[in-house]
């Protein structure tokens, strides 16, 4: 008698809305839900999960079906977090495959091929005394955060930069550890990981887990057998972390909740790590904290719901006073002849002061290179990118001018294509001008710049902050990457050049975001017993931002952003999705447009922008249109999206190659 045949559905790391079915041959009956199998669709090798067992294949030619090739050497996805991908999936209206690529990347080969080599660093053992000792006030907030977590909510840890969160997070980790959990504690930088490290290993030793990106094959395999066998540690990790197998999850930290840096924009599944990091907690029932200086609306929004419990820290841990804030309007220093270079006079003198005292300075721009655009003095034109409607940036290293979108670049010559004249000159300053700038100005001082093209290995990132730290370095140039949680004793003075681009962005978060980013940078200086303090350039001296910063803003200001929020309805009092479409063809994208707001007439989606074309409307030669959808939050948003994800999946297959995305909860 021949035995039935017995089958699998896969899920592929693919954008596919179906699971693929292969047979089981004989020798491979232990397979169960979760099993890793090597299968091949149209002619490619793929690493899949089994997700369902059966013993029929309806609908299908069993001569046809393709039996599963090989069982990879790794550990069995348990089912609960096939539940956790599911849920991530529905929510961000990809597929499961998404969230399995997503999850293991195309590392997935290698982790199962390589041999795990025993760690040539010897870690020290955790001892009972390494916890620092908490002050009065972190102690009255770690126990104020315990009796959150036993009602069963949320707890927003808003704590002023340099009070010391950190430390309570250590305590709760430590508690949950020897109680023989897993705790899983966000960070949104691998620069901001790699400095916690050397404090936590201290503390934790063996049982502190670091995962990120840039990890190699072997070091993701050793980290994914060590969380798959249920040992108690401290996983530190980015946003990716959330995917890890933490089959004895007992809390999750998500520090500096309000990044940016927690959302992945591209590809799908196009995920938010703390809001994914709160929907996994929920699931295995595991507490959450969640810290800040600066929440974002949606946490104080959820304070106000009664969902979130907030706990206060607003001491410094070191006692010091925070920063003192003092903003230079240029307009004023430009009239009175006041300004050399992007410097004005009164910020030189404080950066020199500083210098004369042994001190270190930071100096944050918001843009890299030397120059952010080029324009011709004769006729005006500035260059763009041919592939993107966006000036080119010009870098003096290489002198070269480059997009920062698709990464074209050519080399940089005076000439001006469109008059024809030798008058084309850079304009504006990035943080490669203001660091030339700054060597001129103080000879005597080590200036260095931390951006992208300065720290692009991992070993240069580090060599520099180790720099910096030790006092090798007296003044630091950066753009955004200064700003994550960094603690440099010697740092008193933070100096913030042209801060108008922070409040000029087209974004309803703007403000949040340049307030919540002034505050990090603010919290990076004075953080011993150095009196901090922060010299702002701008030409809006009384701008909201500054007001709110300075302690000069009433509570109608302070209350402002939010309110107006609810009047306009957006986040956090509705749900964003926006859908993008990209296409090479201006008749197939008018088509597009067409059929996409049909979809939303059917789907009786009431309030729709579109559709529009975004500041940026054309990247890497493909023109973009979006349409911005604001769905109510109530029980009607999942299924309303379900369906519009299925219709959406229609059209794709109707007009067969097309890039049509949605992004649920955009930032």
């Amino acid at each position: 008698m021949v035995e039935a045949k017995k089958y699998a559905d896969v899920i592929l790391p693919l954008k596919l809305g179906d699971r693929m079915t292969y047979s089981i041959p004989e020798g491979m009956e232990g397979i169960v839900r979760g099993t890793w199998v090597e299968v091949v669709l149209a002619g490619r090798h793929y690493y899949g999960v089994v997700d369902t067992l059966k013993d029929e294949a309806p609908g299908l030619d069993p001569l046809k079906i393709r039996q599963i090739i090989s069982l990879p050497n790794l550990p069995r996805i348990s089912k609960d977090d096939l539940r956790f991908w599911k849920s991530l999936a529905d929510y961000y209206m990809c597929c499961e495959g998404e969230v399995l690529k997503a999850a293991y990347p195309q590392a997935v080969r290698k982790q199962a091929e390589v041999k795990s080599k025993p760690s040539k660093k010897s870690l020290p053992q955790p001892q009972p005394d390494a916890f620092p000792k908490l002050s009065k006030a972190q102690s009255a907030a770690l126990e104020a955060a315990e009796e959150a977590i036993s009602a069963k909510k949320t707890v927003l840890l808003h704590g002023i930069t340099g009070s010391g969160k950190t430390e309570l997070y250590m305590h709760l980790a430590g508690r949950r550890i020897d109680g023989g959990g897993q705790v899983l504690f966000l960070v949104p930088e691998i620069a901001m990981s790699r400095q916690l490290q050397d404090r936590l290993e201290a503390v934790f030793g063996e049982k502190l887990v670091v995962f990120h990106s840039k990890l190699t094959a072997p070091q993701k395999k050793k980290v994914l057998e060590k969380l798959a066998s249920g040992q108690p540690c401290l996983v530190l990790g980015t946003r990716s972390a959330i995917f890890l197998p933490l089959c004895r999850l007992a809390m999750v930290i998500v520090d500096e909740e309000h990044d940016s840096s927690y959302k992945q924009d591209d590809p799908a599944p196009r995920y938010n790590g703390r809001d994914a990091a709160i929907l996994l907690a929920s699931q295995r029932g595991a507490p959450v904290v969640l810290g800040s200086a600066t929440p974002s609306y949606e946490a104080l929004y959820n304070v106000a719901a009664g969902k979130y419990a907030q706990v206060d820290l607003l001491e410094r841990y070191h006692r010091g006073a925070e920063a003192r804030v003092k903003v230079i309007d240029m307009r004023k220093a430009r009239r009175l002849k006041d300004v050399k270079g992007s410097f004005s006079r009164e910020l030189l003198a404080d950066i020199r002061k500083t210098l004369e005292k042994g001190e270190q300075v930071m100096v944050f721009r918001s843009r890299r290179a030397y120059a952010p655009v080029v324009q011709c003095q004769q006729c005006g034109d500035i260059p763009k990118c041919p592939k993107c409607n966006v000036p080119l940036s010009y870098h003096k290293y290489n002198n070269t001018l480059e997009c920062h979108y698709c990464g074209w670049h050519t080399p940089f010559q005076s000439h001006c294509k469109a008059c024809g004249q030798e008058t084309l000159i850079p304009r504006g300053a990035g943080t490669e001008k203001l660091e030339e700038e700054l060597r001129e100005y103080f000879p005597e001082a080590r200036v260095e710049r931390f951006d992208a093209q300065t720290t692009a290995s991992k070993s240069a990132e580090k060599e520099m902050l180790t720099a910096f730290a030790e006092g090798s370095i007296d003044i630091l140039v950066g753009t955004q990457m200064i700003t994550k949680g960094f603690d440099f004793a010697k740092l008193s003075l933070v100096a913030v050049v042209q801060a108008d681009s922070l409040f000029s962005v087209q974004d309803f978060r703007a403000d949040e975001r340049a307030l919540q980013l002034l505050v990090q940078l603010r919290g990076r200086t004075g953080r011993r017993e150095t009196a901090g303090r922060m010299v702002i350039q701008t030409d809006q001296p009384e701008h909201p931002v500054l007001m709110r910063l300075t302690g000069k803003a009433d509570e109608e200001m302070r209350l402002g952003s939010l309110a107006e929020r609810k009047m306009f309805g957006y986040p956090p009092f509705v749900r964003l999705v926006v859908i993008t479409v990209r296409e090479r063809s201006e008749g197939r994208l008018w088509h597009l447009e067409r059929d996409i707001s049909a979809i939303l007439k059917e789907c009786a989606v009431q309030s729709v922008l579109g559709p529009v074309r975004p500041p940026v409307e054309k990247i890497d030669n493909h023109l973009i249109s979006q349409f911005w959808l604001k769905l109510p939050r109530n029980s009607s948003l999942a299924l309303t999206k379900n369906i519009l994800k299925a219709k959406l999946d229609s059209l794709r297959l109707r007009y067969g190659s097309v890039d049509v995305t949605a992004d649920v909860d955009p930032l």
